[in-house]
């Protein structure tokens, strides 16, 4: 199954996201001290092989909102890391700024919903729970400001060319309509059909049976 992912407009942000810009990058730093805190600790603890694939998942989360915010002054030294060492292929390719939005809204809600349903019963496991509960509301929060500036910077359906579905099961755009290419077709038709000038059915005189 492949998710659809819409495309982000290019360019300066719209007026009016700074401070919503400015929000979720302070969640992402939140998650950068609050992940690394839950992996010390669960390493201290000897409980990393039950929480490495919930680290892996924050980890992923924060690569994407670092290369989302790559110009970011207080995020640009750990892009510059991430971009000259394991990410270096990303970095290389241009990956990065709003197209990176979407991706890290859906993988950072599910790492919430996933810490939610299967650790939530070692919250009283101290200290790891409170690194636990911290790294989960830092994504929570995260995932409301990224859905808060999805909502001011996607495309409006007037901006996009849409396509309606006319009669017989074809597509097209908006407002066109087959009755022309449906007429061509049967003008065809009905020339070849027509009988030809040079053979009419039925004529001349026939031979009766025993004649």
């Amino acid at each position: 199954m492949v998710i659809p992912m819409p495309a982000m407009p290019d360019g300066p942000l719209p007026p009016g996201c700074e401070g919503t810009v400015k929000k979720l990058k302070t969640s992402i730093i939140a998650m950068i001290f609050l992940g690394g805190g839950r992996a010390i600790v669960s390493i201290l603890m000897g409980a990393v092989s039950f929480d490495f694939f919930a680290l892996l998942n924050i980890f992923i989360s924060i690569v994407m909102g670092t290369f989302m915010l790559k110009d970011d002054e207080h995020l640009k030294a750990f892009y510059d890391c991430l971009a000259k060492s394991i990410c270096q292929p990303c970095a290389q390719t241009g990956q990065g700024g709003l197209q990176c939005l979407f991706p890290f809204m859906i993988m950072t809600l599910m790492n919430v919903v996933f810490d939610i349903l299967q650790r939530i019963s070692f919250v009283q496991i101290m200290p790891y729970g409170i690194f636990l509960v911290g790294s989960v509301v830092a994504e929570a929060v995260a995932v409301y400001f990224a859905w808060e500036l999805f909502q001011k910077i996607r495309p409006s359906p007037e901006d996009s060319a849409g396509f309606e579905m006319s009669g017989g099961g074809r597509y097209g755009p908006a407002g066109t309509s087959d009755n022309a290419p449906r007429a061509g077709f049967n003008e065809g038709r009905a020339e070849s059909t027509q009988p030809s000038g040079g053979f009419q059915a039925f004529q001349g005189q026939g031979n009766r049976l025993g004649s």
